[in-house]
């Protein structure tokens, strides 16, 4: 019975412990690349440090801002920005298209009364006019709430209250005038007229963007010399770092870069901090859990002695029932208990059974090999507070609440069933 509990316990902490690392290893990465970005964003956006929202969100961008609009209803901000992934809209199956670049016009929409959700007949969009008259519309919904087919919402609202505007070169040739719409068809915010068309000094730094996405396409090739592409794309890319170097506004993402690394510290520190309590309650829960049901019930003998050791809470204890005596109880007993197992010829595991009183503790092991009955000489008295550690689809039926030793022998038998 030790052993298979001792197995048991090893099995438990083991596998709870190995779980607990990984989480504690996995989980701060977790909070770091998906939940405290957009929070971070929305943290920036509400105190008007647009800049760290845009390092969060692109490659790189221009510090100078081509539209802004500020007011009591919200921000509306849209810079000149190079983005990673989508680049290649008829290999979005490939994992390397998420890592080529294009050229856009990219900022947010902060406005909190800005209404975007309907499950009918939404028309939240950018309706863009460009410069030659033409108009273009991008939807910005991009989940089905209810699952019926038609999208209805905008998760960066639904979890951070803003919208990430994205007018790449691959869905318009310039931009003359933005307006936002909103789910009822309503202008929520128009630009001023524009002259926008991918071609300003800012995008010309990255005018080697279509050769950086040929080599990123290349190692999809079976055949490709992945040393010989990785020299390629960092050529280019110090290229890029170059010709970006020229201006001050021009911001680019790198890990050399001071504004990049004090936003991912601040993400990593937001996510950390998240974490620990996580992992705290884990480690307290699996310890709490393997206490009560392999332990040795520490957590309960702990409260007991701090209440009534420590407080000094009065402690009524359970009192045997008075009986007249006629030996006493300064002799040992011979007591010998058995199990009836007839209800139950499958069982087959080992029982142990113990009462105690304000002198001793009582313990009997019941095994197989020695037909479940056991005897030892006990001092005479009556023992209180029975436990039986039995294998959980079985139960004792007629286990005393008091054991009373008396005599120079006695026997007492308790009959086990299976639970139903």
């Amino acid at each position: 019975m030790k052993r298979g509990r001792l197995f048991a316990k090893i099995i438990y902490y083991a596998f709870t412990f190995l779980f607990g690392i990984v989480l504690a290893i996995g989980l701060p990465s977790y909070y770091a690349a998906f939940d405290v970005p957009g929070e971070y964003v929305r943290q920036s956006l509400e105190s008007g440090e647009y800049e760290h929202a845009m390092t969060v969100v692109a490659n790189s961008y221009n510090k100078r801002a081509v539209a802004q609009s500020e007011g009591a209803d919200g921000a509306v901000v849209l810079y000149e920005g190079v983005l990673e992934k989508g680049a290649v809209k008829e290999d979005e199956e490939s994992p390397l298209a998420e890592r080529m670049l294009y050229k856009s016009y990219v900022g947010f929409i902060f406005a909190p009364d800005f209404g975007t959700f309907s499950a009918t007949n939404n028309q939240t969009a950018l309706v863009i006019t460009q410069t030659d008259g033409t108009v273009r519309e991008i939807s910005l919904l991009d989940y089905d709430s209810d699952g019926n087919g038609s999208l209805d919402g905008i998760s960066t609202v639904t979890q951070n209250g803003f919208i990430i505007l994205d007018i790449n070169e691959q869905l318009v040739d310039s931009i003359g005038q933005i307006a936002v719409r909103d789910k009822d068809g309503k202008i929520f915010w128009t630009s001023p007229t524009l002259s926008l068309n991918f071609e300003s000094p800012y995008f010309g730094c990255f005018d080697k963007i279509p050769e950086y996405n040929k080599i990123i396409a290349a190692y999809q090739d079976e055949n490709a010399d992945a040393d010989v592409l990785s020299r390629q794309l960092e050529a280019v890319f110090k290229e890029f770092q170059q010709n970006a170097s020229v201006d001050a506004d021009y911001y680019l993402n790198s890990t050399g870069a001071s504004d990049y690394a004090a936003v991912q510290k601040e993400i990593r520190r937001i996510a950390d901090k998240r974490a620990v309590p996580v992992v705290l309650i884990y480690f307290v829960a699996i310890y709490v859990i393997g206490d009560f049901l392999l332990g040795n019930f520490y957590i309960v003998r702990f409260f007991k002695w701090f209440l009534f050791k420590v407080c000094k809470i009065p402690h009524k204890e359970k009192k045997a029932p008075a009986k007249d005596e006629v030996f006493g109880h300064d002799y040992n007993c011979m007591v010998t208990l058995s199990l009836d197992v007839t209800d139950v010829p499958d069982f087959n595991g080992s029982v142990e059974i113990k009462y105690t009183n304000s002198d001793a503790e009582v313990k009997f092991t019941l095994l197989r090999s020695e037909g479940y009955k056991a005897t030892q000489r006990i001092k005479a008295g009556v023992y209180v507070n029975p436990f039986i550690d039995i294998d959980r689809n079985y139960a004792p039926v007629d286990l005393p609440d008091n054991l009373e030793v008396e005599g120079y022998r006695m026997e007492k038998t308790v009959k086990i069933t299976k639970r139903q």
